[in-house]
């Protein structure tokens, strides 16, 4: 028997998974704020899931914002969400935006709009004079009446295709008091506990937080425990509720899940800049049979209207909303140079069907300054949890340190305290460090000065480096304590700057090329990704004057910036090539004589 819940699937999958990524439930939004979701968020999902709440609240005002969706240029989850929403709008004007839609989409998507003004008893025609239509009454489901509940709870605890269905129905159950009812099912058995906590979770229910909480800290069921984990890190917003994740890790430092909820909700915070991005140059196809298109100003467009990650197709190349495809059969790239905000430019390649990614997404201040200085106070276990909390924040985007606190110099300016050498070829000369190899006192073989006051684990670097024209040098990480020869990788550098943003490896050579992230698997196989060009990036070097390298060890991988620009990673699984920790150096090569040059060294561990 076909139960209630059943008949309205459309209206079951509005809130699944996608709602996921928004700050508070779609339900609970008003029009007006679901439209500014629709038109002002860069997140796909919550876009979709906008589209699709305004059936239930949508008025003449949403029919604009959704009719202007339907083309067949929009990505295919967002156009059916909009038509969805149109199709449940009542009044005229929805008629009239799916009947102007249905007369210029192309075919699948004219099928579409089509099967939505047939559900709304409308005619299929160009013609179609916007005559009102009276919609159907809404259903108690649609109503958000708590007599059906039972049965949904019902339905989502059996073990079928059904089940599914019934849960999505009540995540997107359009009555706040719903949430008493779960929060309610948490003290009871197993079963209905964990399904109260998985619909809680979605529907960002803030009223569950203190069960949630208690189950965290209390729960002996390892399965309850860990989805209370997720649900609390779906439900908890980075300013409002920093202080109380930070108490549960502090109770509990070694706790993985722990860590995961804090990375899972400092990551919902990252934003794209402010960046103005200028596009030089725009090309794809490919580039060896030379059968390329200009898409410059198509590209252009795209970043104008918000874009900060291009992807990579043939649509770039048409004109209309059409693919164009300018080398058939072949292998097709864009390559792109442009410039932020009037800085040097960029150079980006990216393989056909990949996201280019322009700019790197970043955490605000008002999310970092607690979250570093609840770092700088950290000791032991909870700094270790919170430093790959850092680590794995970092991966995902750019996570400023705007007042510095948690890095430390690792040289004073004054002496070389902490660091040794041998053969006296470093110094410290006006609160720089400075290596030099002169026709009197010549550096054979290579020299390193190493930090020798402790090992490195995972860790970032922060220096400012300065070449004479003929100088060759590097930064030694995670190496044996050797002064005389070299050992363990490097972020290589010198004075002409062709090595300057490379990584090098004594067995491997430049293992990590400029514009490059490279894989080793630990049977030595090689895998590499470019993402930039080599030559571009050598342009951020400024030869004779003050540059600054970070890099970043952690885990497996390496990673290097010049001058603010990332410009490779290297990911090497093998422990005898990348040991787990080990010291800093600082490299004087051999050679015609040089000056090599550092300052302002600082680590964050």
């Amino acid at each position: 028997m076909k139960t209630l819940w059943t008949s309205f699937l459309s209206l079951a999958a509005v809130l699944a998974a996608t709602a996921a990524e928004m700050k508070q439930p779609a339900f609970q939004m008003e029009e007006k704020e679901l439209l500014a979701v629709v038109t002002e968020s860069t997140n796909l999902n919550d876009r979709v899931t906008a589209c699709q709440e305004l059936c239930h609240k949508g008025t003449d005002a949403a029919v604009p914002v959704l009719g202007a969706l339907l083309t067949d240029q929009t990505e295919a989850p967002l156009f059916h969400a909009a038509r969805y929403g149109l199709q449940n709008i009542p009044g005229a004007a929805a008629d009239a935006a799916l009947c102007e839609a249905e007369g210029r989409l192309m075919a699948k998507r004219k099928d579409a709009v089509q099967t939505s003004l047939r559900i709304r008893k409308q005619p299929v025609s160009a013609d179609y004079n916007g005559a009102p239509v009276v919609k159907t009454e809404l259903t108690p489901l649609q109503r958000g009446d708590l007599a059906v509940v039972p049965e949904l709870i019902a339905n989502a605890l059996q073990n079928n295709g059904e089940s599914r269905l019934a849960v999505r129905s009540l995540i997107g159950f359009p009555n706040e008091a719903l949430d008493d009812q779960l929060v309610a099912m948490l003290s009871e058995e197993a079963p209905r506990a964990r399904l109260a906590i998985s619909v809680l979770g979605e529907r960002r229910a803030r009223k569950a937080l203190p069960a949630l909480v208690r189950l965290v800290k209390e729960s002996k069921d390892e399965v309850l425990r860990r989805d209370s984990c997720k649900a609390l890190a779906s439900i908890c917003q980075a300013k409002e509720d920093f202080a109380l994740l930070l108490g549960l890790l502090r109770d509990n430092p070694t706790d993985d899940e722990l860590s995961s909820i804090l990375i899972r909700v400092l990551g919902k915070e990252f934003i794209p800049p402010r960046n103005k991005i200028v596009i030089k140059s725009a090309k794809f196809g490919n580039f060896e049979s030379n059968k390329v298109v200009n898409v410059t100003a198509r590209v252009q467009s795209m970043v104008d209207a918000g874009s900060i990650s291009i992807l990579v197709n043939s649509r770039l190349a048409g004109a209309g909303g059409f693919a164009h495809d300018p080398a058939p059969g072949l292998r097709k790239e864009l390559h792109l140079t442009y410039s932020i905000d009037g800085q040097p430019d960029l150079t980006r390649i990216a393989a056909e069907q990949k996201d280019m990614t322009l700019v790197e997404l970043r955490l605000p201040d008002s999310v970092t300054e607690p979250f570093f200085a609840a770092y700088a106070e950290s000791k032991g276990e909870l700094r270790k949890a919170l430093r790959h909390v850092l680590a794995k924040l970092k991966r995902r985007g750019d996570v400023p340190d705007t007042k510095g606190v948690s890095f430390r110099s690792i040289f004073n300016k004054k002496d070389l305290s902490g660091w040794s050498q041998q053969d006296g070829y470093w110094r410290v000369k006006d609160g720089i460090i400075t290596g030099e190899s002169t026709p009197e006192h010549p550096c054979k073989p290579n020299h390193h000065l190493v930090y020798t006051a402790e090992e490195l684990s995972d860790f970032e670097l922060l220096a400012e480096f300065r070449l004479s024209a003929g100088a060759n040098s590097g930064i030694q990480l995670r190496c044996q304590e050797q002064f005389v020869g070299d050992n363990g990788y490097q972020a290589d550098m010198n004075g002409g700057g062709n090595y300057v943003g490379y990584l090098y490896h004594p067995r491997q050579h430049l293992i990590g090329e400029r514009g490059a992230d490279v894989t080793i698997e630990k049977n030595g196989a090689k895998s590499v990704v470019r993402f930039s060009n080599n030559q571009e990036l050598q342009k951020l070097y400024k030869p004779l004057q003050w540059n600054q390298i970070r890099v970043e060890v952690a885990g497996r991988t390496i990673t290097v910036w010049i001058n603010g620009v990332r410009t490779t990673s290297v990911t090497d699984a093998r422990e005898e090539f990348l040991p787990a920790k080990g010291r800093i150096a600082l490299q004087l090569h051999q050679g015609p004589p040089m000056t090599v040059e550092f300052t302002n060294l600082r680590i964050r561990d």
